[in-house]
């Protein structure tokens, strides 16, 4: 039996891992995707698509390098791998299929290798973006980017679309509006109460489509209109560039059963990243903690950790 099983290999899930290697634990990490989104592969050209926000953009005049294409604590969250598939038996790619807990053990139900058992578990398995439901989506990647503000002058003086009003939708137009010649948002319904959606409204670069819904995407290689309808009426929007955000599909079903979620399926944990039930850890996209980004992911995967090891000595 280990000491703690990890389900999940991306930001949170690695410094979970590094964390437990730290304190000498018998730690396990079962993972479908080992580096999370760092990992992630984009059609990406170097020269003129950037990723701003949650979204790839195609320019045909390029404002931006490929080498400030970055991404934050890329590196940090590959060391954390380094670390793990180094050290024989820390790592085993496989799906989680259930997680349960029988008096203090915990059985982790996996795909290919049976049923593992553990002291203690974290749930680090990420959540995936949904999309949006229109002919010609693909021209829209769900690429993740984690500083917008940085690729946002590659919009200058073009024409932008954001699909969505989640924060991260909502966030992103606000950091494109300052250089974007115009910007559109589309969204069936805004939260009216959100301050940054408040300021977009302002300004006059901004146009607020509510009410509205994406039908088409079109273009040859890369979006160049997105179509829109409200109540039968059409509207075709030429742009440069377009973004769409419209939620998170958290990876949460094998323990949905035995942990407190949201109305969306993310794992409730306290200030200690602990869930509902005693033992069961949760840290990253997959909780309903506030923020979407590799170093957030990485310091509550470490927290979770730490929780872990903390219930683990108290165990004795």
């Amino acid at each position: 039996m280990h000491d703690l099983i990890i389900v999940g290999g991306g930001a949170a899930g690695l410094a979970a891992a590094a964390y437990a290697l730290d304190k000498q634990l018998d730690v396990m990490v079962v993972y479908e995707n080992l580096g999370g989104k760092i990992n992630q592969k984009f059609t990406m050209h170097a020269d003129t698509d950037f990723l701003v926000g949650h979204i790839l953009v195609h320019l045909d005049a390029p404002e931006t390098t490929s080498e400030e294409v970055t991404r934050l604590g890329a590196e940090t969250v590959q060391e954390f791998e380094r670390q793990v598939t180094t050290q024989r038996g820390r790592a085993l790619f496989d799906r989680v299929r259930r997680v349960t807990k029988e008096g203090d053990v915990f059985k982790v139900e996996t795909e290919r290798s049976g049923t593992l058992q553990a002291a203690a578990v974290i749930i680090a398995s990420g959540a995936v973006p949904k999309q949006i439901d229109a002919p010609g989506r693909e021209f829209i990647n769900h690429g993740i980017g984690y500083t917008p503000v940085t690729f946002a002058r590659a919009l200058a003086g073009k024409t932008a679309v954001v699909i969505g009003c989640t924060q991260r939708a909502l966030r992103g137009a606000a950091e494109l509006a300052p250089t974007a010649a115009q910007v559109y948002l589309v969204a069936p319904k805004f939260p009216h109460d959100d301050p940054v959606f408040a300021v977009l409204r302002k300004r006059p670069n901004v146009e607020v489509l509510e009410g509205y819904t994406v039908t088409e995407v079109t273009g040859t290689t890369t979006v160049d209109t997105v179509v829109v309808e409200q109540d039968g009426k059409v509207r075709r929007i030429p742009v440069d560039a377009a973004f769409a955000d419209v939620g998170l599909t958290p990876n949460s079903a094998m323990v949905k059963d035995v942990v407190e979620t949201d109305a969306d399926g993310f794992i409730i944990v306290d200030k200690r990243n602990a869930t509902s039930l005693p033992g069961l850890f949760a840290a990253g996209d997959v909780t309903t903690v506030y923020g979407e980004h590799t170093l957030i992911a990485i310091g509550e995967g470490a927290r979770a950790a730490l929780a872990a090891h903390d219930y683990l000595l108290a165990r004795g």
